[in-house]
Protein backbone atom coordinates (compact mmCIF):
# COMPACT_ATOMS: atom_id res chain seq x y z
CA UNK A 1 0.00 0.00 0.00
CA UNK A 2 2.90 2.38 0.67
CA UNK A 3 4.69 1.67 -2.61
CA UNK A 4 2.87 4.38 -4.64
CA UNK A 5 3.61 6.94 -1.94
CA UNK A 6 7.30 5.98 -1.94
CA UNK A 7 7.41 6.23 -5.73
CA UNK A 8 5.88 9.69 -5.67
CA UNK A 9 8.32 10.66 -2.94
CA UNK A 10 11.29 9.57 -5.04
CA UNK A 11 9.95 11.32 -8.14
CA UNK A 12 9.42 14.60 -6.29
CA UNK A 13 12.87 14.53 -4.74
CA UNK A 14 14.49 13.62 -8.04
CA UNK A 15 12.70 16.54 -9.68
CA UNK A 16 13.96 18.82 -6.90
CA UNK A 17 17.55 17.70 -7.55
CA UNK A 18 17.14 18.23 -11.30
CA UNK A 19 15.66 21.69 -10.73
CA UNK A 20 18.46 22.62 -8.37
CA UNK A 21 21.14 21.50 -10.82
CA UNK A 22 19.41 23.50 -13.59
CA UNK A 23 19.35 26.66 -11.48
CA UNK A 24 23.01 26.36 -10.51
CA UNK A 25 24.12 25.67 -14.08
CA UNK A 26 22.08 28.61 -15.39
CA UNK A 27 23.89 30.92 -12.96
CA UNK A 28 27.31 29.56 -13.90
CA UNK A 29 26.57 29.99 -17.61
CA UNK A 30 25.20 33.49 -17.05
CA UNK A 31 28.22 34.53 -14.99
CA UNK A 32 30.71 33.12 -17.49
CA UNK A 33 28.97 34.68 -20.50
CA UNK A 34 28.65 38.01 -18.69
CA UNK A 35 32.15 38.35 -17.26
CA UNK A 36 34.62 35.81 -18.64
CA UNK A 37 33.47 35.33 -22.24
CA UNK A 38 30.98 38.16 -22.84
CA UNK A 39 28.73 37.74 -25.86
CA UNK A 40 26.70 40.31 -27.75
CA UNK A 41 23.53 40.81 -25.78
CA UNK A 42 22.16 40.06 -22.32
CA UNK A 43 22.03 36.58 -20.84
CA UNK A 44 18.60 35.35 -19.78
CA UNK A 45 19.15 36.11 -16.08
CA UNK A 46 20.65 39.54 -16.80
CA UNK A 47 17.74 40.36 -19.11
CA UNK A 48 15.27 39.47 -16.38
CA UNK A 49 17.11 41.57 -13.75
CA UNK A 50 17.22 44.64 -16.00
CA UNK A 51 13.57 44.20 -16.95
CA UNK A 52 12.52 44.12 -13.29
CA UNK A 53 14.67 47.17 -12.48
CA UNK A 54 13.14 48.99 -15.45
CA UNK A 55 9.63 48.32 -14.18
CA UNK A 56 10.53 49.49 -10.67
CA UNK A 57 12.53 52.62 -11.49
CA UNK A 58 11.61 53.87 -14.95
CA UNK A 59 8.15 55.18 -14.19
CA UNK A 60 6.01 57.93 -15.72
CA UNK A 61 6.51 60.43 -12.92
CA UNK A 62 4.95 63.85 -13.28
CA UNK A 63 8.13 65.42 -11.93
CA UNK A 64 10.71 65.43 -14.72
CA UNK A 65 13.54 65.79 -12.19
CA UNK A 66 12.44 62.71 -10.24
CA UNK A 67 12.03 60.74 -13.42
CA UNK A 68 15.54 61.69 -14.57
CA UNK A 69 17.08 60.82 -11.20
CA UNK A 70 15.44 57.39 -11.07
CA UNK A 71 16.38 56.76 -14.68
CA UNK A 72 20.01 57.52 -13.81
CA UNK A 73 19.85 54.89 -11.04
CA UNK A 74 18.37 52.25 -13.32
CA UNK A 75 21.55 50.76 -14.83
CA UNK A 76 23.74 50.93 -11.67
CA UNK A 77 21.01 49.38 -9.51
CA UNK A 78 20.36 46.60 -12.04
CA UNK A 79 24.07 45.92 -12.47
CA UNK A 80 24.74 45.68 -8.73
CA UNK A 81 21.62 43.53 -8.31
CA UNK A 82 22.80 41.00 -10.88
CA UNK A 83 25.51 39.35 -8.67
CA UNK A 84 23.01 39.33 -5.80
CA UNK A 85 20.53 37.47 -7.97
CA UNK A 86 23.28 35.02 -8.95
CA UNK A 87 24.05 34.29 -5.29
CA UNK A 88 20.40 33.92 -4.28
CA UNK A 89 19.69 31.63 -7.23
CA UNK A 90 22.65 29.39 -6.36
CA UNK A 91 21.45 29.28 -2.74
CA UNK A 92 17.99 28.28 -3.90
CA UNK A 93 19.39 25.71 -6.33
CA UNK A 94 21.50 23.95 -3.72
CA UNK A 95 18.58 24.11 -1.29
CA UNK A 96 16.60 21.97 -3.74
CA UNK A 97 19.57 19.62 -4.13
CA UNK A 98 20.10 19.21 -0.37
CA UNK A 99 16.37 18.62 0.15
CA UNK A 100 16.22 16.16 -2.72
CA UNK A 101 18.99 13.90 -1.41
CA UNK A 102 17.98 13.89 2.27
CA UNK A 103 15.10 13.72 4.69
CA UNK A 104 15.68 17.29 5.94
CA UNK A 105 13.01 19.96 5.99
CA UNK A 106 13.05 22.74 3.42
CA UNK A 107 14.17 25.22 6.09
CA UNK A 108 17.08 23.01 7.15
CA UNK A 109 18.13 22.52 3.51
CA UNK A 110 18.05 26.27 2.94
CA UNK A 111 20.15 26.89 6.07
CA UNK A 112 22.81 24.40 4.93
CA UNK A 113 22.88 25.92 1.45
CA UNK A 114 23.20 29.50 2.68
CA UNK A 115 25.82 28.56 5.25
CA UNK A 116 27.86 26.77 2.59
CA UNK A 117 27.63 29.42 -0.14
CA UNK A 118 28.60 32.31 2.11
CA UNK A 119 31.14 30.15 4.03
CA UNK A 120 29.47 30.96 7.36
CA UNK A 121 29.64 27.42 8.76
CA UNK A 122 26.72 27.69 11.21
CA UNK A 123 24.81 24.78 9.63
CA UNK A 124 26.76 21.53 9.39
CA UNK A 125 25.47 18.85 7.00
CA UNK A 126 25.51 15.15 7.71
CA UNK A 127 26.87 12.49 5.38
CA UNK A 128 29.79 12.43 2.98
CA UNK A 129 27.72 13.34 -0.08
CA UNK A 130 26.29 16.50 1.46
CA UNK A 131 29.67 17.51 2.89
CA UNK A 132 31.16 17.30 -0.60
CA UNK A 133 28.26 19.35 -1.92
CA UNK A 134 28.99 22.07 0.64
CA UNK A 135 32.57 22.21 -0.61
CA UNK A 136 31.32 22.59 -4.19
CA UNK A 137 28.84 25.31 -3.24
CA UNK A 138 31.44 27.19 -1.21
CA UNK A 139 33.82 27.09 -4.18
CA UNK A 140 31.08 28.44 -6.46
CA UNK A 141 30.37 31.23 -3.97
CA UNK A 142 34.02 32.27 -3.83
CA UNK A 143 34.18 32.14 -7.63
CA UNK A 144 31.17 34.44 -7.97
CA UNK A 145 32.73 36.89 -5.54
CA UNK A 146 35.95 36.85 -7.55
CA UNK A 147 34.01 37.48 -10.77
CA UNK A 148 32.20 40.37 -9.10
CA UNK A 149 35.50 41.92 -7.99
CA UNK A 150 36.75 41.87 -11.58
CA UNK A 151 33.42 42.69 -13.25
CA UNK A 152 32.45 45.99 -11.65
CA UNK A 153 35.87 47.68 -12.15
CA UNK A 154 35.77 46.60 -15.81
CA UNK A 155 32.36 48.18 -16.26
CA UNK A 156 33.32 51.44 -14.62
CA UNK A 157 36.62 51.62 -16.52
CA UNK A 158 34.70 51.27 -19.80
CA UNK A 159 32.26 53.93 -18.63
CA UNK A 160 35.17 56.24 -17.84
CA UNK A 161 36.62 55.77 -21.33
CA UNK A 162 33.27 56.61 -22.87
CA UNK A 163 33.05 59.79 -20.80
CA UNK A 164 36.57 60.74 -21.84
CA UNK A 165 35.59 60.49 -25.49
CA UNK A 166 32.56 62.70 -24.88
CA UNK A 167 34.79 65.28 -23.18
CA UNK A 168 37.16 65.31 -26.15
CA UNK A 169 34.27 65.97 -28.53
CA UNK A 170 32.43 68.54 -26.36
CA UNK A 171 34.54 71.64 -27.22
CA UNK A 172 33.86 71.13 -30.93
CA UNK A 173 30.30 69.75 -30.99
CA UNK A 174 28.90 71.96 -28.21
CA UNK A 175 26.35 71.16 -25.51
CA UNK A 176 24.08 69.55 -26.55
CA UNK A 177 26.17 68.25 -29.45
CA UNK A 178 25.36 69.38 -32.97
CA UNK A 179 26.93 68.09 -36.20
CA UNK A 180 26.61 71.49 -37.89
CA UNK A 181 28.22 73.30 -34.97
CA UNK A 182 30.97 70.68 -34.86
CA UNK A 183 31.93 71.21 -38.51
CA UNK A 184 31.84 74.97 -38.13
CA UNK A 185 34.06 74.94 -35.06
CA UNK A 186 36.55 72.54 -36.63
CA UNK A 187 36.79 74.78 -39.68
CA UNK A 188 37.35 77.91 -37.58
CA UNK A 189 40.07 76.13 -35.61
CA UNK A 190 41.73 74.85 -38.78
CA UNK A 191 41.48 71.22 -37.67
CA UNK A 192 38.76 69.92 -39.99
CA UNK A 193 41.26 68.06 -42.16
CA UNK A 194 43.44 67.00 -39.22
CA UNK A 195 43.74 63.19 -39.56
CA UNK A 196 44.77 62.81 -35.92
CA UNK A 197 41.47 64.24 -34.71
CA UNK A 198 39.41 61.85 -36.83
CA UNK A 199 41.72 58.96 -35.92
CA UNK A 200 41.04 59.67 -32.25
CA UNK A 201 37.31 59.65 -32.97
CA UNK A 202 37.58 56.35 -34.86
CA UNK A 203 39.54 54.81 -31.96
CA UNK A 204 36.81 55.92 -29.57
CA UNK A 205 34.24 54.23 -31.80
CA UNK A 206 36.23 51.00 -31.75
CA UNK A 207 36.40 51.11 -27.94
CA UNK A 208 32.64 51.63 -27.75
CA UNK A 209 32.16 48.68 -30.07
CA UNK A 210 34.25 46.42 -27.84
CA UNK A 211 32.75 47.49 -24.51
CA UNK A 212 29.10 48.26 -25.26
CA UNK A 213 28.47 45.11 -27.29
CA UNK A 214 30.19 42.86 -24.74
CA UNK A 215 28.51 44.63 -21.80
CA UNK A 216 25.14 45.97 -23.03
CA UNK A 217 24.40 47.37 -19.57
CA UNK A 218 26.81 50.21 -20.37
CA UNK A 219 24.32 51.61 -22.87
CA UNK A 220 22.03 52.50 -19.97
CA UNK A 221 24.70 54.06 -17.76
CA UNK A 222 24.10 57.81 -17.29
CA UNK A 223 26.60 60.40 -18.42
CA UNK A 224 28.43 62.69 -16.01
CA UNK A 225 26.84 65.67 -17.77
CA UNK A 226 23.05 65.29 -18.20
CA UNK A 227 23.11 67.52 -21.31
CA UNK A 228 25.81 65.52 -23.11
CA UNK A 229 24.33 62.14 -23.99
CA UNK A 230 26.76 59.63 -25.44
CA UNK A 231 24.25 58.67 -28.13
CA UNK A 232 23.98 62.32 -29.20
CA UNK A 233 27.78 62.67 -29.23
CA UNK A 234 28.16 59.60 -31.45
CA UNK A 235 25.34 60.83 -33.68
CA UNK A 236 26.84 64.30 -34.01
CA UNK A 237 30.18 62.81 -35.01
CA UNK A 238 28.61 60.53 -37.63
CA UNK A 239 26.27 63.21 -38.97
CA UNK A 240 29.10 65.71 -39.18
CA UNK A 241 31.23 63.25 -41.12
CA UNK A 242 28.26 62.35 -43.36
CA UNK A 243 27.52 66.03 -44.06
CA UNK A 244 31.10 66.75 -44.99
CA UNK A 245 31.50 63.63 -47.11
CA UNK A 246 28.19 64.12 -48.94
CA UNK A 247 29.08 67.67 -49.96
CA UNK A 248 32.61 66.78 -51.05
CA UNK A 249 33.72 65.59 -54.46
CA UNK A 250 34.10 61.91 -53.66
CA UNK A 251 33.66 58.82 -55.79
CA UNK A 252 33.88 55.15 -54.80
CA UNK A 253 35.92 54.56 -57.95
CA UNK A 254 38.67 56.95 -56.90
CA UNK A 255 41.04 57.23 -53.99
CA UNK A 256 39.74 59.45 -51.21
CA UNK A 257 41.33 62.88 -51.02
CA UNK A 258 43.16 63.92 -47.87
CA UNK A 259 40.25 66.18 -46.85
CA UNK A 260 37.72 63.34 -46.66
CA UNK A 261 39.93 60.53 -45.36
CA UNK A 262 39.14 61.46 -41.76
CA UNK A 263 35.33 61.50 -42.14
CA UNK A 264 35.48 58.29 -44.18
CA UNK A 265 37.41 56.58 -41.40
CA UNK A 266 34.99 57.82 -38.72
CA UNK A 267 31.98 56.59 -40.69
CA UNK A 268 33.57 53.28 -41.65
CA UNK A 269 34.09 52.42 -37.98
CA UNK A 270 31.19 54.34 -36.45
CA UNK A 271 28.28 53.12 -38.56
CA UNK A 272 28.65 49.40 -37.76
CA UNK A 273 29.55 50.20 -34.16
CA UNK A 274 26.26 51.96 -33.47
CA UNK A 275 24.28 49.19 -35.17
CA UNK A 276 26.05 46.44 -33.22
CA UNK A 277 25.49 48.26 -29.93
CA UNK A 278 21.80 48.60 -30.69
CA UNK A 279 21.47 44.92 -31.60
CA UNK A 280 23.33 43.90 -28.42
CA UNK A 281 20.92 46.02 -26.37
CA UNK A 282 17.98 44.11 -27.85
CA UNK A 283 16.74 46.49 -30.54
CA UNK A 284 15.13 44.96 -33.66
CA UNK A 285 17.41 46.60 -36.23
CA UNK A 286 19.01 45.32 -39.40
CA UNK A 287 22.62 44.07 -39.46
CA UNK A 288 25.35 46.67 -40.11
CA UNK A 289 26.06 47.83 -43.65
CA UNK A 290 29.50 48.90 -44.83
CA UNK A 291 30.05 52.53 -45.80
CA UNK A 292 31.24 51.61 -49.27
CA UNK A 293 27.98 49.76 -49.93
CA UNK A 294 25.90 52.82 -49.10
CA UNK A 295 28.09 55.15 -51.18
CA UNK A 296 27.83 52.79 -54.14
CA UNK A 297 24.06 53.35 -54.17
CA UNK A 298 24.24 57.15 -54.08
CA UNK A 299 22.94 57.41 -57.66
CA UNK A 300 19.69 55.66 -56.70
CA UNK A 301 16.65 57.51 -55.29
CA UNK A 302 17.19 58.62 -51.70
CA UNK A 303 15.93 56.14 -49.07
CA UNK A 304 13.53 57.13 -46.29
CA UNK A 305 15.40 58.50 -43.27
CA UNK A 306 14.39 60.63 -40.30
CA UNK A 307 16.21 63.68 -41.67
CA UNK A 308 14.23 65.59 -44.30
CA UNK A 309 15.67 67.02 -47.49
CA UNK A 310 14.74 70.54 -46.35
CA UNK A 311 16.72 70.06 -43.15
CA UNK A 312 19.73 68.92 -45.13
CA UNK A 313 19.55 71.89 -47.52
CA UNK A 314 19.20 74.25 -44.56
CA UNK A 315 22.33 72.70 -43.04
CA UNK A 316 24.23 73.31 -46.28
CA UNK A 317 23.11 76.93 -46.18
CA UNK A 318 24.40 77.29 -42.63
CA UNK A 319 27.70 75.73 -43.65
CA UNK A 320 27.97 77.58 -46.96
CA UNK A 321 31.39 79.15 -46.38
CA UNK A 322 32.69 75.71 -45.42
CA UNK A 323 30.76 73.56 -47.90
CA UNK A 324 30.01 75.63 -51.01
CA UNK A 325 27.68 73.38 -53.00
CA UNK A 326 26.26 74.72 -56.28
CA UNK A 327 22.48 74.58 -56.58
CA UNK A 328 22.68 72.10 -59.45
CA UNK A 329 24.62 69.59 -57.35
CA UNK A 330 22.54 69.70 -54.18
CA UNK A 331 20.26 66.87 -55.21
CA UNK A 332 23.23 64.55 -55.72
CA UNK A 333 24.64 65.59 -52.36
CA UNK A 334 21.30 64.93 -50.70
CA UNK A 335 21.08 61.41 -52.13
CA UNK A 336 24.63 60.67 -51.00
CA UNK A 337 23.88 61.91 -47.47
CA UNK A 338 20.59 60.00 -47.31
CA UNK A 339 22.28 56.73 -48.24
CA UNK A 340 25.08 57.27 -45.70
CA UNK A 341 22.61 58.17 -42.95
CA UNK A 342 20.47 55.12 -43.80
CA UNK A 343 23.34 52.95 -42.56
CA UNK A 344 22.85 54.13 -38.98
CA UNK A 345 19.59 56.11 -38.88
CA UNK A 346 17.54 53.28 -37.38
CA UNK A 347 20.18 52.42 -34.80
CA UNK A 348 20.60 56.07 -33.78
CA UNK A 349 16.87 56.62 -33.30
CA UNK A 350 16.49 53.33 -31.46
CA UNK A 351 19.34 54.05 -29.04
CA UNK A 352 18.04 57.58 -28.47
CA UNK A 353 14.68 56.13 -27.44
CA UNK A 354 16.22 53.30 -25.41
CA UNK A 355 18.42 55.61 -23.33
CA UNK A 356 15.88 58.47 -23.14
CA UNK A 357 18.70 60.79 -24.18
CA UNK A 358 18.16 64.57 -23.88
CA UNK A 359 17.30 66.40 -27.08
CA UNK A 360 20.12 67.21 -29.47
CA UNK A 361 19.97 68.44 -33.07
CA UNK A 362 19.47 65.68 -35.68
CA UNK A 363 20.44 62.88 -33.31
CA UNK A 364 18.17 62.51 -30.26
CA UNK A 365 15.43 65.01 -31.16
CA UNK A 366 13.48 62.36 -33.12
CA UNK A 367 13.82 59.14 -31.08
CA UNK A 368 11.89 55.96 -31.74
CA UNK A 369 9.35 54.98 -29.08
CA UNK A 370 11.03 52.02 -27.37
CA UNK A 371 9.06 49.61 -25.20
CA UNK A 372 10.18 48.05 -21.94
CA UNK A 373 12.83 45.30 -21.87
CA UNK A 374 11.45 41.78 -22.13
CA UNK A 375 11.02 40.08 -18.77
CA UNK A 376 11.46 36.45 -19.84
CA UNK A 377 11.31 36.35 -23.62
CA UNK A 378 14.46 36.71 -25.72
CA UNK A 379 12.56 38.48 -28.50
CA UNK A 380 13.77 41.99 -29.43
CA UNK A 381 12.25 44.99 -27.68
CA UNK A 382 9.07 46.36 -29.27
CA UNK A 383 9.60 49.70 -31.05
CA UNK A 384 7.36 52.26 -32.73
CA UNK A 385 9.47 53.71 -35.58
CA UNK A 386 7.02 56.49 -36.46
CA UNK A 387 8.99 59.66 -37.18
CA UNK A 388 7.65 62.47 -35.04
CA UNK A 389 8.47 66.17 -35.46
CA UNK A 390 11.66 67.14 -33.61
CA UNK A 391 10.92 68.32 -30.08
Amino acid sequence: MNQPVDARFLIVHAMAVALGITLVLSVLISALETVVLPRNGFTRIARCVFAVADRLLVLRWRSEARRANLRALYAPVALVSLPLVWMLTVTLGFSFIFWGISQDTTQRSFEISGSSLFTLGFAEPEGSARIWLTFVEATIGLGLVALLISYLPTIYAAHHEREKGISVLRPFAGTPPSPIEMLGNLQRLGTLDNPELWRTAATWMLELDQTHTAFPALSYFPESSPDQAWVASVGALLDGAALYLSASAYSTEENATDEVKGPVMALAYGMPTLVRIGRAAGLPISPPVRLMETLARASEPAPDISIGREEYIAALDRLHPLLPVPEAEREDCWRRFAWIRSGYDQALRGMAGLTLAPTAEWTTDRPALVGRPRLLSSRPIAIDWTVRPPS
